[in-house]
């Protein structure tokens, strides 16, 4: 059994004042005999019980609690890395697309003024498909059923009467 330095300096002077006091005094001398009786009896069990107890709760349960005062530290302290490093994880991971976003929105403006200007740019040509100027009389016509003509292929039959009409002048103009 190992015991450290400050316990056996305990016993030995515990020791020594017990063998004192059985050297000098009848008194102690019949009083630690009666002891002996008294421990084997219902309050010496009692006594000792308690001095087991403490023992054991003062030794492994201590360190018992102990451990588990570490145990909660050590899984406190791991949640909150967890959090810490999932929040930073979703900064690194979502900031191209906040980046993107942001150009976007800053990027809206010039998207808005850009579309003014083609817009503006194809006016004229609007203005030239929707007239019907030019061609003698014939509208272009969409058959029964079918769908609208798009943009480009008006433009394209109206063009094309357009050219037959210049055509039809030139040769009236050269025959005459």
């Amino acid at each position: 059994m190992s015991i450290n330095e400050a316990h056996k300096i305990k016993l030995m002077y515990g020791l020594a004042g017990g063998a004192l006091g059985w050297g000098v005094s009848p008194h102690f001398r019949c009083a630690s005999l009666l002891v002996a009786p008294k421990f084997l009896g219902k309050e010496g069990r009692l006594y000792l019980l308690t001095y087991v107890l403490a023992a054991i709760y003062d030794g492994p349960i201590a360190n018992i609690r102990h451990n588990l005062d570490e145990v909660i530290r050590s899984v406190g302290c791991t949640v909150e890395l967890q959090i810490n490093h999932s929040r930073q994880i979703w900064k690194v991971s979502t900031a191209p697309l906040r980046a993107m976003l942001r150009d976007m929105v800053r990027g809206g403006r010039t998207l808005n003024a850009e579309t003014r200007n083609v817009s503006q740019a194809f006016a004229g040509l609007n203005e030239q498909v929707a007239s019907e100027a030019g061609y003698g009389g014939k509208r272009p016509r969409r058959a029964q059923g079918r769908q609208a003509p798009s943009t480009q292929q008006e433009y394209e039959q109206k063009t094309k009467l357009r050219c037959q009409r210049e055509y039809f002048s030139a040769q009236l103009v050269v025959k005459v």
